[in-house]
């Protein structure tokens, strides 16, 4: 099967292969015909977006960051309300979008039969939409573009924004469009954007949006009018479409709950795994490798997981477990140990625990968390990350430099299943106890039961009231998709930041006779207080402003129909 989804500089060469590519005009220049002729020619096209929409190579180093799950070695600027205006332009976050508008303005020009070239076409469709879900995400309220703009259109150039209700629902459109013609997993791979993909992709957007317009609702960041029930619904038909029909899905598992969802994460090969609906593959013998490996076997790279992820996770009965009670009898490497005896097996695939294999070929073990050490070497919460480890790849327990190829997750079915469960949730308050499940057994869970919110310990403060039922599904999915880039979606949609703000986020019970010098960074209840001195007021979060980036300045000055977002002026 062709490897898709490389770097920039392999899918470089494979355009660069074509000498008729070569020999044309700029792409928004093309008035030649006859490039658009063969279906060859739109797969040619298409693939520069491959490295364009992903352009991530590690899990944790690229995509964990700025939530609730993890810190690094200084605060995040946005959690933090410290993110400064952008001064400059937007130009090249709408190029992707313009070539993808090329392509759609030209792809008629094929004389190629539908069937030879309809992949092409659903992949145009997928590549806008994520494209756009980026924007939107990041602005709100931005202006839709289904037709290239020239540089003499002063009407399109100096259009508003359109509200973000159009956006949502033109992505959801495009989607649509690529399911259409996507081709299935099973003719193209998981390499390659195919139909489930699509599929998935649909359930996180529609659930993002339905989410967004019901939690933002009446602030500054909500539509009038919109409607958050439209939204979970088209979560819950994308997904049960996935469920339901004819589709290469499943959760991966091989019977065995200690290991299974450890696994997932650090296969280079992920074809095979019907989990797996999307991923990014690395080839380090070209080139196009990445240092999955180095930052979580070798190096913690000043990350870790903090205490409010840790505390999330169920004890194997399937009951709250009383973290903060084991902390007075047991520090360090005696509370990782305890706890990964005690809980969800999920928290020990996704922090190390003493004792723990590290690499084969080095023959390293865990010994414990490097609480003292240089920026590459420190863990600052004692929490080390496990998640994406592999200790049977050649890259392991070495050093950033050596390259490995493990693979890079985009899409998922598990998530497919959190989003699902939520979004059914949001519309009548039940459980889906039976997809749930499919979670909980992987891992060798009790079944999914709905606990007391009273009977938590480490109790989640959303900032407004929330259902048992809710509020035990979004601490499955907190637990289920530790560290995969997600949370900071969630708390954004769910309009969430009392979740930290005004707080620190907080490491384990560090043992003092072994780390004296972190006194100064420990808690009244003996835990890693790593941000205590640099941000004694915790997260500064403004509520009123972080929801969203700015417009950039220069924008706003080119086309003064556009308005800054709330909180920015």
């Amino acid at each position: 099967m062709k490897r898709f989804i490389l770097t920039a500089i392999s899918c470089m060469a494979l355009l660069c292969s074509c000498e008729k590519f070569i020999d044309l005009q700029p792409l928004d220049k093309i008035t030649m015909d006859d490039y658009w002729s063969t279906s060859t020619e739109l797969e040619y096209y298409t693939r520069q977006f491959y490295p364009a929409f992903c352009p991530w190579t590690q899990m944790v180093a690229d995509m964990a960051t700025d939530n609730d799950n993890m810190i690094s070695g200084s605060p995040s600027t946005i959690m933090n309300g410290v993110r400064s205006k952008s001064t400059g332009n937007w130009t090249w976050e709408w190029n992707n979008i313009r070539n993808v508008n090329i392509f759609f303005e030209n792809y008629t020009k094929c004389t190629s039969g539908y069937e030879a070239y309809k992949q092409y076409l659903g992949e145009a469709y997928f590549f806008r939409a994520w494209f756009y879900f980026n924007l939107l995400k990041k602005y709100g309220d931005v202006p839709w573009y289904s037709h290239v703009i020239q540089m003499d259109d002063t009407e399109a150039l100096m259009r508003p924004r359109d509200s973000r209700v159009l956006i949502a629902d033109s992505i959801l459109a495009d989607l649509d469009h690529a399911v259409t013609h996507l081709e299935l997993r099973k003719n193209v791979g998981n390499n390659r954007i195919n139909k489930e993909a699509a599929l998935a992709f649909k359930t996180r957007v529609a659930l993002f949006e339905g989410s967004w317009q019901k939690y933002h609702a009446g602030t500054e960041f909500g539509t009038a009018g919109a409607d958050p029930v439209k939204y979970f619904r088209a979560c819950v038909e994308a997904a049960e479409e996935l469920m339901k029909g004819d589709y290469q899905v499943g959760i991966y598992s091989t019977g065995n709950p200690d290991e299974d969802y450890y696994k997932l994460f650090g296969f280079d090969n992920m074809s095979d795994i019907n989990e797996v609906l999307l991923y990014r593959a690395f080839n380090a013998a070209e080139g196009a490798g990445n240092s999955t490996q180095g930052f979580v076997t070798y190096n913690s790279d000043s990350k870790g997981a903090t205490w409010e992820l840790v505390s999330s996770y169920l004890g194997k009965d399937g009951k709250p477990y009383d973290y903060l009670n084991t902390a007075v009898t047991s520090k360090g490497n005696a509370f990782l140990t305890k706890i990964a005896e005690d809980c969800d097996v999920r928290l020990k695939s996704t922090v190390w625990i003493p004792g723990d294999l590290m690499s084969v070929g080095e023959n390293a073990y865990f010994n414990g968390p490097v609480m003292e050490g240089g920026a590459l070497q420190l863990c600052p919460t004692g929490f080390q990350i496990k998640k994406t480890a592999n200790p049977s790849s050649p890259a392991a327990g070495k050093s950033w430099e050596t390259q490995g190829e493990t693979g890079l997750i985009l899409l998922r079915y598990g998530e497919v299943l959190l989003n699902y469960a939520e979004a059914k949730c949001e519309l009548d308050n039940s459980v889906a106890y039976e997809v749930l499940n499919l979670l909980r057994q992987r891992a060798g869970m009790p079944d999914f039961t709905v606990n007391k919110q009273s009977l938590d310990k480490n109790k989640m403060d959303y900032g407004y009231s929330v259902t048992d039922e809710l509020y035990e599904i979004r601490r499955e999915r907190r637990v289920e998709l530790a560290l995969e880039g997600q949370r900071y979606n969630d708390y954004m949609r769910w309009a969430a930041s009392a979740l930290f703000k005004d707080k620190r986020p907080k490491g384990y019970p560090v043992d003092l006779t072994q780390y004296p010098d972190f006194s100064s960074k420990v808690d009244e209840n003996g835990l890693v207080d790593y941000f205590k001195s640099v941000m004694p007021n915790g997260y500064q979060f403004r509520n009123k402003q972080d929801y969203l980036y700015s417009i950039p300045q220069d924008e706003l000055t080119l086309n003064p129909n556009l308005k800054q977002n709330p909180g920015w002026n």
